[in-house]
């Protein structure tokens, strides 16, 4: 991880009071990030898309939810955040409701991570159907 995105997750996760402002969910952490940007959001909503060292173009790395837009307190556990993200039809914020539901469609499931207030998704993967007998031309 560089040393840019782990200022930016000590800025959003409170270390004094060890408080976090934002539930980060990570979607794809990627290996030799070379540089990153940071997109805002419907309803203070954090977007990181990031850029690798030898792949070509941009993807999204992680989205950072403010808690307060989950309808939770400050001193809340990680089991709280993540069943309101597993089930958005707890969260009373529409926007941040409809943007987890979102995320939910994309990336299937949310998971906890080691880390407190860090969530990772579960990646859709499509399995190869295997194909037997003879292949018609043009099939």
């Amino acid at each position: 991880m560089s040393d840019k995105l782990k200022e930016f997750y000590k800025k959003i996760h409170d270390p004094k009071n060890k408080i976090p402002l934002y539930a980060s969910i990570i979607v794809r952490p990627g290996k030799k990030l070379v540089d990153f940007k940071i997109k805002k959001e419907e309803e203070n909503i954090l977007r990181v898309i990031a850029h690798e060292e030898k792949s070509k173009g941009w993807f999204t790395h992680s989205f950072h939810i403010p808690l307060k837009n989950l309808g939770l307190s400050d001193d809340v556990k990680d089991k709280e955040i993540l069943s309101n993200l597993t089930d958005p039809g707890k969260i009373p914020n529409k926007a941040t409701k409809s943007f987890v539901e979102d995320i939910l469609r994309k990336y299937i499931d949310i998971l906890p991570e080691k880390k407190k207030y860090f969530f990772k998704t579960e990646r859709f993967k499509k399995k190869k159907e295997l194909q037997t007998g003879v292949k018609l031309k043009g099939f």
